[in-house]
């Protein structure tokens, strides 16, 4: 099962300009904002993200919870 959201979570992505070399570093990077934060929001991820150097809106909602789920 874990492998069908990998491969969602790797086409959603690839959509949006994310290839699989830079989602390495971005499911890294969004499970360290988890994890330092007690509220986590798709503002908040996206906030951070930008901060971080990826840009305005990385992520929408539905990548954001692929990625929580891997």
């Amino acid at each position: 099962m874990e492998k069908d959201y990998i491969d969602y979570l790797l086409d959603h992505m690839a959509k949006r300009g994310v290839n699989i070399d830079m989602l390495m570093g971005l499911i890294r990077d969004v499970g360290h904002i988890v994890i330092n934060s007690s509220d986590i929001s798709l503002k908040l991820v996206n906030e951070r993200l930008e901060h971080l150097g990826w840009g305005k809106n990385v992520l929408d909602e539905k990548g954001l919870q692929l990625i929580l789920l891997v």
